[in-house]
């Protein structure tokens, strides 16, 4: 079972086994409290999503394993949305990068994943019914805690005002259709950021 897929109590538990380490030692480690790390050993409570990624990437760290990277794609054609993410997952393999890759093909399904995957990179498409891409990144730059996440716009048809939301926000934009190389600098650029972290 890898640690993305592990409950928390057997998570925190194992990683206290191979490290060595007390519930204290652990919490501060993680920058919580003690009673916070009994709490989730104990299944009383769950993480939040940064601490449930802390935990998995020092279960990956302990394990020799390199932390996999989390992907999220978001594309409302379910025709795109699958060979997108056939794309990742083929540049991930070639790159050597391990990825969890999971794909939702509406706007504010893609936010509430943001939020709980956490993810390193979000490709989403622009052109989407109901929240849109560039109304999804507004979205996100308001809310706390995805500094360490970077969205990737993904359109078919780039026009001045696509560009300039891009620009305006900061943001990658990508055409399609996208090619292994583009995807896989993208990917690239997580992993390394995840390893200055």
């Amino acid at each position: 079972m890898s640690a993305a897929d592990a409950p928390t109590p057997q998570l925190v538990a194992g990683i206290r086994q191979r490290a060595r380490l007390t519930q204290e030692e652990l919490a501060q480690r993680l920058g919580v409290s003690f009673s916070t790390v009994n709490a989730w050993e104990t299944g009383r409570s769950s993480p939040q999503p940064r601490h449930r990624r802390r935990l998995e990437d020092l279960a990956s760290e302990l394990g020799g394993a390199p932390a996999r990277l989390r992907i999220l794609v978001v594309d409302d054609d379910e025709t795109e949305l699958a060979v997108l993410t056939e794309l990742i997952r083929d540049a991930g393999e070639v790159l050597g990068l391990p990825l969890t890759v999971t794909a939702e093909s509406d706007g504010m399904r893609a936010l509430i994943a943001l939020g709980r995957l956490q993810p390193d990179v979000a490709f989403v498409d622009v052109i989407m019914p109901g929240l849109d891409g560039l109304a999804l990144a507004d979205r996100v730059a308001g809310l706390d805690g995805f500094s360490t996440s970077q969205l990737v716009l993904v359109t078919a048809g780039r026009d001045e005002g696509i560009q300039a939301g891009a620009d305006r926000r900061d943001l990658t934009l990508l055409d399609k259709p996208l090619t292994i190389g583009a995807v896989g600098a993208v990917l690239r650029a997580a992993a390394d950021r995840r390893v200055r972290r």
